[in-house]
Parts: C-alpha cells; structure tokens; sequence
C-alpha cells in the first residue's frame, strides 16, 4: 500500500474515534440531564408536601359554633332511684385545617364519690337524640384516658360529628347519698401519629358535677294533742303540719313504742284498740283483744313523698278505759 493510502487509512480511523467520544459524551451529557430534571422533580414533590404538611394545622373543640360547651351539659346532674343515668351529645369540632380523627378522651375525677362508681360509655352519634348504637366503648370515670379510635370518628375540616356520652351510676343509693364527684373530658384528635390536638376549651368549660341524692327528713309535727272520743275504744291524736313541709308528700306515720301503726294523710287521725269501729282509724291492737294494745307512747312522724320520715314527735302516752276494754290519753 502507498503512503498517501496509509495516511488516508489513519485519518478515517483518527476520525471514527473522535466520533465515537463525542457521541458517547453526549450520551453522558444527556443521562446527566435527565437524572438531574428527575432529581429536581423529586425535590421539588417533598418539597411541595413538605411545606402543605406545615401549612396544615390540626385543633379541636367541643363547643358548639355558637360557643356554647357541650360536655359541661352531663352536669350538674342528681342520680335518684328512679333515675340512675344521664345521656348527652358532645359536639366535636374539627377547627383545623386538615382532616382529623376522635383518638382518646382522658378522664380525671375529684370528689367524694369515686370515679368507679359511675360507668361511662362513648358511640359516634348520627344525631342529637344520641340512639344507642354500636361499636360503644365503656370505662368508668375514674379510668383515666381511653383510646376511642376504634368509634372511626373522623372530621372533615371546619366541620364536626357527634360524640354521644352517656353516664351512669352503680353503686349503692344508700351508702353513697350526698356523696358528689366532678369529672374532666379531655377530647383528643390527631391527623398522624405525632400529629395531634386537645380540645381548646378552658378546662371549666369541660367539667362537669354529678351527685347522689340524699333524702332531707322533713321536720317532726309539732304541737301534739290528744283528746278522748265519746266511744269508749277511740281517741283523736292531732299535730300542726310541719315547717317546709311540701303539699306533696307521704303523709305521717303513726308509731306506738316505736312500732308502726299505720300511715294517715291529714294532721290528725282517731286511734282505737278495737276494730270494726265504722272508721278509719288506725289500730293499736290488731288481735283486737282487750289487752297489750292499751298502754305505751304513741308517737307522729311526717313522711316525704319518697318514703323519708322526721325524727319522732313528742309522745302521746295513752292507757286503758272502761277497765281494759276501752282506750284515753294520760292527760
């Protein structure tokens, strides 16, 4: 082969190279700038979610929009023996900017009635009329904080669901009377784990006071007399109607030495040791024998509508007549 042919020959191969690099630099440039848009997309997306997460906010309140405080509606409240439990709504308020979900309640209690005394139960509510439904979560005042996400209570932004909460009380009328407990519900929502929020409301605006009734005795009759009757077996015991003592009540009890007698509705009654007298009197000897029911001290108590009395009167001593056979007052 000729110089001037090797030469060509070298210059085509020098160029073929020169081609190559540039193709492969190119190549490389274009990898680059597609990995460095994808980059930059990425970036930007956390960025964009990023800053969405910081704008958002979560808080939570249950009052109402007219501001008026919904859990401080389960008190003040009395449990009688006719009425043992109390059911209210709980407007919770989504005030914050993000969707958000009913997570817990914490619970705490003072008082002299323990907080385990009073059961309490938790449902997500359609309406205002809180209709018992189901999943239900119960606990009792004095449990502490109580997880209710299973109730899948979620909130929408700026708006709000019904909480229903009912209470109601267990223990012994009796030896619990008079005795008062005042709870705190703490409502919590979160929006994520570590993203959550309590409710707003001050916490006298979340309390709220519960007792257990305790009878007042009515004060005792006073102004006792007794008069023996023209029959021999009867005489007629009368007292002035108590201070304070309600239109509506029990009536009075009549007792001789502290056994009852019977019950009369007006402040004065006749009172035989014999039956079958055309009255209604009230019998200090229902054997209806001459004996046993003659001597001893009668005694008046007034009686409340539920069945509580006052503290004895003062005596009536009575005693025998005609013998054994009839009945007077020991004037």
């Amino acid at each position: 082969m000729s110089r001037r042919a090797e030469r060509a020959d070298a210059g085509e191969r020098q160029g073929m190279k020169r081609s190559t690099r540039m193709s492969i630099t190119a190549g490389i440039v274009i990898f680059l700038s597609l990995t460095s848009s994808i980059g930059f997309a990425a970036w930007t997306a956390s960025s964009s979610k990023s800053a969405t997460a910081t704008a958002g906010a979560v808080a939570v309140s249950t009052a109402t929009s007219g501001g008026l405080a919904t859990i401080a509606a389960l008190g003040p409240f009395t449990y009688t023996s006719t009425n043992q439990s109390v059911t209210k709504p709980v407007t919770v308020r989504n005030t914050g900017s993000v969707e958000a979900s009913v997570s817990s309640i914490a619970i705490t209690s003072i008082g002299t009635l323990a907080g385990s005394e009073i059961t309490a139960r938790f449902w997500a509510g359609t309406s205002s009329a809180c209709a018992a439904t189901t999943p239900t979560i119960t606990t009792t005042l004095g449990s502490g904080t109580v997880s209710l996400s299973t109730l899948n209570l979620t909130i929408a932004a700026s708006n709000s669901a019904v909480l229903c909460v009912s209470t109601t009380f267990t223990g012994n009328m009796t030896t619990l009377a008079g005795q008062s407990i005042s709870s705190s519900f703490t409502v919590r929502t979160s929006a994520s784990a570590n993203w959550v929020a309590d409710d707003l409301l001050p916490s006298a605006s979340r309390t709220f006071t519960q007792l257990i009734f305790k009878p007042i005795a009515p004060n005792q009759p006073l102004n006792i007399l007794c008069v023996d009757n023209h029959d021999k077996s009867m005489i007629t015991i009368s007292w002035s109607t108590p201070s304070g003592f309600p239109v509506l009540n029990g009536g009075y009890n009549v007792y001789l030495e502290g056994v009852y007698l019977g019950n009369t509705t007006s402040a004065s009654t006749l009172v035989s040791n014999r039956a079958n007298t055309g009255t209604n009197a009230i019998l200090t000897d229902q054997s209806n024998s001459a004996s046993g029911g003659n001597t001893g001290n009668l005694t008046v108590r007034a009686v409340t509508l539920t069945g509580t009395e006052s503290v004895d009167s003062a005596v009536i001593p009575i005693q025998p007549r005609s013998g054994n056979s009839g009945l007077s007052c020991v004037n």
